[in-house]
């Protein structure tokens, strides 16, 4: 999960790589041109990169003497649009990737690559077919491998350790802002119009700060499994209300403008069903209207029962 130390991890197995290579190894983030019209050789790039990312401009890379490395949550859900280019133009140029220095020296780093799009799992794929041997691609991640190129990863799994520091401030996570946002909901009365004002306010700051659907899945998740704030019952209907939403699994992906409405719906409802109180009775939104029935037949007119 975040703050785990993978990236610091990753980096440290990095300088090690760098250190039995014989190269010095500093850090240097700085922007690049994602254009795929043609490569520092001059050439055109192929399969319409030129078309899919003629419109994307700079994106911020990292760069080392054994590295270059991306953050998928920075790339605002074109991570497909970016790497085409990226691997279309792979090594062109570039002294970080023109493998030199032997087996997999070329190393290309992903963060948090859970966030990768299905598309750019397929992009990867064909990049490890097509450079076997001669690249490697190191990615952090808070999900496992997609199934599609697990054969070609080695998962080396990163514990979570407590601050040794005790008095040093504590991190607020999104976890405690989902948390800190469920017991306000609980503890206040049924929702009004005006909430329906501060759902939404709401789900554009998350968007703003650019976390991903499946980020806000999993912290909600975790939210509703272990706050003493809900009954068993209002547990229930909020998980429900989650899994009944789409796209909540790794390597599958919504339309970037779907994801406010579904957002706001999912939000509605868990405002919703925290407001209900009691443990015992049935916790249930959105229910469909149902017409009564008084037990005596319909009477038709005449000209109904002709036609």
């Amino acid at each position: 999960m975040p703050g785990a130390g993978k990236r610091r991890a990753l980096q440290k197995r990095l300088a090690e790589i760098a250190i039995y290579r014989g190269l010095p190894f500093t850090i240097t983030t700085r922007p690049i041109e994602a254009l795929g019209g043609a490569d520092e050789t001059g050439e055109a790039a192929e399969d319409g990169a030129a078309t899919a990312a003629a419109d994307l401009g700079q994106i911020m890379a990292e760069h080392s003497l054994v590295h270059m490395g991306f953050d998928i949550a920075r790339m605002s859900m074109k991570d497909k649009q970016v790497l085409i280019p990226i691997l279309s133009n792979l090594g062109s140029g570039s002294q970080v990737l023109s493998g030199q220095a032997g087996r997999g020296a070329r190393i290309l780093v992903f963060y948090n690559a859970h966030l990768l799009s299905s598309e750019s799992v397929l992009l990867l794929q064909s990049c490890l077919e097509l450079n076997e041997g001669d690249i490697s691609i190191w990615m952090t991640s808070e999900l496992p491998v997609p199934q599609r190129i697990r054969d070609w990863f080695v998962e080396v799994p990163i514990a979570q350790n407590p601050n040794p520091n005790s008095g040093a401030t504590t991190t607020v996570e999104w976890s405690h802002v989902f948390q800190a946002l469920l017991r306000r909901w609980s503890r206040a009365g049924m929702p009004t119009i005006e909430d329906v004002k501060e759902v939404k306010a709401f789900v554009y700051e998350l968007l703003m700060r650019n976390l991903r659907w499946v980020e806000a899945t999993h912290f909600l998740l975790d939210v509703f499994l272990l706050s003493d704030e809900l009954t068993d019952a209002q547990r229930i209907a909020c998980v429900d209300a989650l899994a009944a939403c789409e796209a909540t699994a790794g390597g599958y992906t919504i339309p970037s403008y779907r994801i406010p409405i579904l957002w706001e719906s999912l939000f509605l409802q868990i405002r919703t069903i925290v407001s209900m109180k009691g443990s015992k009775k049935e916790v249930s939104v959105d229910a469909a209207a149902r017409p009564r029935r008084t037990g005596r037949p319909s009477k038709k007119s005449a000209a109904a029962a002709t036609s």
